[in-house]
């Protein structure tokens, strides 16, 4: 059956009266590490379909004030409706001029696609012992730094000085950000935020 791929998935579902262990998801450390290297890969990702998406509507803003045209739609909109592969495809006027960029995100297509739709199922048995553990949070680290450097280099050479040229600075950016963190903390005033708060 050389085509048949098993993934062990035990039922969750309990009747009501039926309390949840509080240890169900509490596997030991090397599990943890995988599973959290894995999330933070797809977050990286995420990341960097972002910037993808603010690039293609700050340029759908500035078209606009050049031509004098009122946005009706949301510029954001649509791209976050898109995923990475065609994101790349309609940037690829602004990376024509960086081979680089363009190397680091077809790397990072590829394996933005292998994460989410083969790694479970190409790798799970690398979960069983410790040496496959440690190789899939080699891998997986790989990935993290591929997605950064890709979003960093994408960022300062391409979303950067168009958000310069708007006036948007990274002065800005990070008042923007300190902004929406108090705004969170706030929000859930817990201890562990206004800690973290105060250390920052």
């Amino acid at each position: 059956m050389d085509g048949l791929y098993v993934v062990r998935h035990e039922p969750t579902w309990r009747e009501e009266s039926e309390p949840e262990p509080d240890d169900e998801y509490d596997n030991d450390t090397e599990h943890k590490t995988v599973y959290a290297l894995f999330g933070l890969a797809i977050y990286k990702a995420n990341c960097l379909e972002h910037s993808l998406v603010n690039l293609l509507a700050f340029t759908r803003i500035i078209t606009a004030r050049e031509q004098g045209e009122q946005l009706i739609r949301d510029p954001w909109t649509q791209g976050f409706k898109d995923m990475m592969g065609k994101l790349i495809k309609r940037v690829e006027p602004h990376t024509s001029a960086y081979p680089e960029v363009i190397d680091d995100l077809t790397s990072s297509l590829k394996r933005r696609n292998d994460l989410v739709h083969n790694f479970w199922r190409e790798r799970i048995q690398d979960m069983i012992s410790e040496a496959g553990r440690i190789r899939l949070c080699a891998d997986l680290k790989a990935d993290c730094r591929l997605l950064t450097r890709t979003d960093e280099r994408f960022s300062e050479r391409i979303l950067d000085p168009i958000m310069q040229g708007m006036g948007i600075t990274a002065e800005a950016v990070a008042a923007q950000y300190a902004k929406e963190r108090r705004e969170a903390m706030a929000r859930y005033e817990t201890e562990a935020f206004t800690a973290g708060e105060e250390s920052v």
